[in-house]
């Protein structure tokens, strides 16, 4: 949390210090509007291309090249809803500063907002006002950026919160790649019985993926959550879903023979993790994934999100990360006026929790450890 909340900090500081002109994009910007006929519900139906693998050896971040479930077009992804730049193996690239130059901007400022392991950000102001928020890695944007940006659009298409809007994202012909979007006057001034409400809105909002749609469980494409690789495979089975492709990977990713030995007991105690969904129903909501209090303000007042780990999941996964996210009772009060407590909950939210420590055990090392040990042994 610590280490997250130095790059927070430092970008809501720089966006507070600006204000923001009314300006159209030079280029199309998509309508999003969701349901089946929706330019997102088109895109994830149709046919797009497997982005390049990229091979990385093994170390405490775990990190891949994430790939689009279906196969032998790019087109949709990289000039549909998203008019995404991005670029397959045999492509040239185009770096940012082309980007902009193609779609007619001129870039008279640009300031650094700070960053993190994986990722940094920085505010570009073009000569006609308009201002853009574009965040760089060093790895390619099949690596970093691809699951970000239709994680956003998933969210942005239920109409529910203030998601800042993708434009592209593409490699910049050095080994590294970026994501350019909507900058957004970010503060802290949402009201959170809102926001609380707005999030239930969203976990209910019809789902755009055809797969999510007919009950399964994934993402279009394997994304990350943070530095960490977060496998999406479709599963018609939630709990599967979430033994195999959240806790039982990262429990791999962390090669420790205690963990491992618990994570076996828990599962032969709870017959798998059956026994904790005894009498709920899971249907598949759109999730941010990693809802922290970096990753959340209020932009012109209203509860925005960004930074996801999307995927199609329970509604209640939503909330694994709040230890480190400062909801208050407002805020659940406005979410449980429209989604009830299920039966059982307490005890899911350890599990849920599980996930995230893993995770953070496998970026930061250190006491993360222990916090997971812990919580599995309440599982038990």
């Amino acid at each position: 949390c610590v280490r997250m909340l130095r790059f927070a900090a430092s970008s809501v500081l720089i966006l507070l210090s600006s204000a923001i002109p009314s300006a159209a994009f030079r280029f199309g910007s998509p309508d999003l509007s969701a349901g089946k006929g929706s330019p997102l519900a088109f895109a994830l139906s149709q046919p797009t291309s497997v982005l390049p693998q990229v091979s990385s050896s093994k170390s405490s971040i775990a990190r891949f090249s994430p790939t689009l479930r279906s196969s032998s077009r790019r087109s949709v992804l990289c000039s549909g809803i998203l008019n995404l730049a991005c670029m397959e193996a045999a492509s040239p690239p185009m770096g940012l500063d082309e980007w902009f130059k193609t779609n007619g901007y001129v870039i008279k400022q640009s300031s650094s907002m700070g960053g993190s392991s994986w990722s940094s950000g920085g505010k570009y102001t073009s000569e006609d006002g308009t201002e853009f928020f574009v965040k760089t890695a060093r790895q390619s944007a099949a690596t970093m950026f691809a699951g970000e940006a239709l994680g956003l659009q998933a969210m942005y298409a239920t109409n529910t919160l203030r998601i800042p809007k993708v434009y592209a994202y593409g490699d910049d012909g050095k080994g590294g790649s970026y994501i350019v979007m909507e900058y957004l006057p970010l503060g802290r001034g949402a009201d959170q019985f809102e926001f609380g409400k707005a999030m239930a809105e969203m976990h209910l909002a019809p789902c755009a993926a055809p797969e999510a749609q007919g009950g399964q469980f994934g993402f279009p494409i394997d994304n990350t959550i943070g530095g960490t690789s977060q496998p999406n495979s479709w599963d018609s089975s939630w709990v599967r879903f979430f033994r195999e492709q959240r806790i039982g990977h990262q429990v791999k990713l962390a090669d420790s023979p205690r963990l491992s030995e618990q994570w076996e007991a828990v599962l032969a105690a709870t017959e798998d993790l059956e026994a904790l969904f005894a009498g709920v129903h899971v249907r598949p909501s759109v999730l941010h994934g990693d809802l922290w209090s970096g990753n959340c303000a209020a932009a012109d007042g209203k509860p925005c999100i960004f930074d996801p780990a999307t995927y199609y999941g329970h509604h209640e996964a939503e909330w694994g990360m709040s230890w480190c996210a400062s909801l208050g009772g407002k805020f659940w009060e406005g979410y449980r006026s429209v989604i009830p407590k299920d039966p059982g909950f307490d005890k899911r939210a350890v599990l849920y929790e599980l996930y995230h420590k893993l995770n953070h055990y496998n970026l930061f090392g250190g006491g993360y450890l222990m916090d997971s040990q812990s919580l599995l042994s309440r599982l038990l």
